[in-house]
């Protein structure tokens, strides 16, 4: 179908790459469209200008890309991640900044089982205390303001500053979250940065940017490149990365004589599941007034319902109820159905609902599928040989495999890292430098054991030749071609889908290095889209995703708003989750609730609950969820 712009998309369109912007786009406005569109205008200029498109989100950026590659003209650019923006720069830029080199990122499992396990132990400290160290020192980065939290010790605070600045320098990892204030610190102390000499560098859901993000644009900016803003303030919804709708809300006093251009004709969702949106966003006596987010002309009603069940099990069987009758009466799909959830720890919400679910033989995705793809020893061996097969001496790599190895643990693993200590090399350096002494005076059965393993892999890696650029079918089928060895057995079934999926969306002409890297957050991505059952999340999840039909459970006081939390990013949060849909958005809540969803949020065991006040004196008034189900479906 042609892309038809309205007045207000025309006037963005129109934009001049060499002029400041912001869009303030609502909810299913056509931004990225519209955007799209405005680059291949630009790009058909002779010369044409440097353009850049950057998003925060993966989901975004996916999003993104889908509609520029359906472009000609503009699909000669494809976007990045903040984070994946930062490295590029970084890896142009060696030296720029003090980071352990190659720039290495651990992967959820290592991250759990080498680096946190191992931090731990050396910084004298417990898990739950390294969990709160480390989001102390990502927020010191966020807001370029760290604040110390009082309940941490000064004396385990320095230790663990301490400790981390050495683990980081022998294992050779880089934090994800420290990504953008380094090349910030680049940025700051070299002037003459490669890789940064955009014309218009295009920022898509900008009110996700931090202070560290802002200030990294603003330096961009100051070499001459414009800066155009896309997102919306309703939808900020990241403090837990320091990210608030400020940032977007400033933006022409950030950015003088910026030009501003409002999106507010919905095109993709009915008027009913607007206006039940739109009262829980301007319920929020703080947010700046703006044109109302209208239907554009000929969407339809849609339908919305608020739902009240007595308890968390009537709740979860209403819920998978109307999953089936979406599917079997009004031909939605399963994977165009959401479940959202505040919070979901443990699986206390997901889990009945999974189980209802189940008795209707109705398919869902499972959000950790991916992670446990990923942990299966037979996958996480082959993925680690896969990065020493790019370097040697990947440290992390080899820490996993003497993980992954019966007969070798933690005593055998701390002796190559105190080696590594007292030489000043990294762990896989000093674990083959060790391993030409044959492990001398090391306990002789793990020594044996090691010994084997770094003879096996050294052994394996002289029979392999890695190309030199990206193989015709891709990274991932390349990989799975070496995989029919005893030594080199191969990866589950999951894994080989996967590998061969991410060879299909992964930008081109990506180094072996970057593929690798890219495994963990494109497989999740992936999982996501091609999801074919009813995909369940968290309202923070679903951000960008657009679906026929929403059901968000628990709707109570005491869950949504979370206790102790900021009341309008709760309601910015909630309007996030209402703006999914395009044609059905039901809401449900439990009178009462016991086991573990009665201690979330507000603990109220066995007693009564009622909806959210966000949705008190609304368009849309509860009424008894088993009725309604029986009534509307007959």
């Amino acid at each position: 179908m042609p892309f038809v712009p309205t007045n207000e998309q025309q006037s963005l369109i129109d934009h001049p790459a060499t002029h400041h912007g912001r869009v303030l786009a609502g909810p299913g406005t056509g931004k990225s469209a519209t955007i799209v569109n405005l680059v291949s205008r630009l790009l058909e200029a002779n010369p044409p200008p440097r353009i850049r498109l950057v998003t925060f989100t993966r989901a975004a950026t996916a999003e993104l890309a889908r509609k520029v590659s359906e472009h000609p003209v503009a699909a000669v650019l494809r976007p990045s991640t903040v984070h994946s923006f930062a490295i590029a720069t970084l890896l142009r830029n060696p030296g720029a900044v003090e980071l352990p080199e190659p720039i290495r990122i651990a992967d959820d499992w290592e991250q759990a089982n080498i680096v946190r396990r191992s931090l731990a132990s050396r910084a004298g400290v417990d898990q739950r205390t390294l969990d709160k160290l480390f989001r102390e020192l990502a927020a010191g980065w966020e807001s370029l303001h760290p604040e110390p939290s009082a309940v941490i010790d000064p004396q385990e605070r320095t230790r663990f500053l301490g400790a981390w600045t050495q683990h980081r320098a022998i294992f050779g990892y880089t934090m994800l979250s420290e990504l953008p204030y380094q090349l910030r610190s680049a940025l700051r102390n070299h002037r003459d940065l490669e890789g940064i000499d955009f014309t218009l560098l295009i920022v898509d859901e900008y009110q996700d940017l931090n202070a560290c993000d802002l200030e990294v644009l603003r330096l961009i900016a100051d070499r001459g490149c414009h800066i155009l803003a896309a997102g919306d303030d309703d939808q900020s919804i990241y403090s837990m990365r320091k990210a608030a709708p400020e940032g977007i809300r400033r933006f022409p006093v950030d950015y003088p004589g910026a030009r501003d251009y409002p999106l507010s004709i919905a095109q993709r969702f009915g008027r009913r599941i607007i206006e039940w949106a739109c009262h829980v966003i301007e319920g929020d006596p703080t947010r700046p007034r703006r044109p109302r987010l209208t239907p554009a002309e000929g969407n339809p009603d849609g339908e919305v319902a608020l739902l009240s069940f007595p308890g968390e099990v009537s709740e979860a069987r209403g819920i998978a109820r109307i999953v089936d009758r979406l599917i079997s009466a009004e031909h939605v799909p399963a994977r165009e159905v959401l479940i959202l959830l505040r919070s979901d720890h443990d699986g206390q919400f997901s889990n009945p609902i999974k189980r209802e679910l189940e008795a209707l033989n109705i398919p869902y995705s499972d959000p950790d599928s991916v992670k446990r793809v990923l942990g299966d020893p037979i996958n996480r061996r082959f993925l680690e040989l896969l990065r020493l097969l790019n370097d040697e001496s990947d440290s992390l790599a080899w820490a996993s495999l003497l993980r992954l190895a019966p007969g070798i643990g933690d005593v055998f693993i701390n002796r190559v890292y105190d080696y590594a200590l007292a030489n000043r090399i990294q762990f896989g350096a000093a674990l083959l430098r060790e391993f030409q002494n044959h492990f001398a005076g090391y306990p002789r059965s793990s020594a044996l054991r090691a010994q084997a393993l770094v003879a096996d892999v050294t052994a394996w890696r002289q029979q392999v030749a890695l190309p030199e650029s990206t193989p015709p079918n891709g990274w991932g089928a390349w990989a799975l071609d070496l995989a029919h060895t005893e030594f080199l057995p191969p990866p589950t079934n999951e894994l080989q889908s996967l590998l061969t999926g991410i060879d299909t969306i992964i930008e081109p002409d990506q180094t072996f290095a970057r593929y690798l890297g890219q495994v963990a957050p494109l497989a999740k991505d992936r999982a996501l889209a091609t999801s074919e059952g009813a995909r369940i999340m968290t309202l923070t999840g679903a951000k960008g995703l657009t679906v026929e039909a929403a059901i968000i459970a628990a709707l109570e006081e005491g869950i949504v708003p979370h206790p102790d939390t900021d009341l309008a990013e709760e309601r910015r949060l909630l309007y996030v989750g209402m703006t999914r849909p395009r044609r059905f958005l039901f809401g449900t809540w439990a009178g009462r609730r016991r086991g573990p969803t009665a201690r979330a949020g507000r603990a109220r065991v066995r007693q009564r609950r009622s909806h959210s006040t966000f949705l008190t004196g609304g368009p849309v008034e509860s009424q008894d969820g088993n009725e309604f189900i029986e009534r509307r479906w007959p």
